[in-house]
């Protein structure tokens, strides 16, 4: 049997979580590519998956850009009565956390597409690894042309920490590892 779980629907994440830099407010660039990438995941699902009509899109942003982005991405053609935003959120883990209470009380959960910069993805693999172990997710990246030292200011409000459950697993682990050489070395 499969380990993931039979998926039912679809859900777009548009992780567009940034500070404006911009003196009137607007999107910045690399969130435009973000929604781009979004807009054309929703098109390839409208076109080619057969549970197209259970398809829902999530923007999560800050409560000032929420109406711009939402904007945007019905003018790319994605139905507004299908998105929901998440203003809450300020980094991936409170973002997948969102994502989890969302899906877990559904049988068939849907397909989960994670749209974000392409330097997320390490972010993304450690908490999809971490938080949605045996559900299906897949990233879609986009273009960020922004400057090295901007992208890691932003990069290190998203790395995961480690917690008690972290600590745990790692004790756990070193206990084992000794058994199993005191063990093996009796054995000889």
């Amino acid at each position: 049997m499969s380990e993931y779980h039979f998926t039912d629907g679809n859900l777009i994440i548009l992780y567009a979580i940034h500070e404006s830099t911009s003196i009137n407010g607007g999107i910045p660039d690399y969130i435009n590519e973000r929604i781009k990438v979004c807009a054309d995941t929703y098109r390839i699902i409208m076109q080619s998956k057969p549970d197209k009509y259970k398809t829902m899109v999530v923007i999560i942003t800050n409560k000032k850009s929420i109406l711009n982005i939402k904007g945007n991405l019905v003018k790319a053609g994605v139905d507004e009565k299908i998105i929901a935003e998440d203003c809450v959120s300020e980094n991936m883990a409170q973002t997948f956390d969102y994502i989890l209470n969302i899906i877990k009380t559904k049988i068939n959960p849907p397909y989960i597409y994670f749209v974000g910069s392409v330097w997320l993805r390490d972010i993304y693999d450690s908490m999809v690894f971490s938080k949605l172990k045996g559900y299906r997710v897949q990233f879609q990246g986009a273009l960020d042309h922004r400057p090295l030292d901007e992208v890691e200011r932003e990069k290190e409000l998203n790395i995961p920490k480690k917690g008690t459950r972290y600590y745990k697993r790692k004790a756990k682990d070193k206990t084992i590892d000794m058994l199993l050489n005191y063990i093996f070395r009796e054995g000889k």
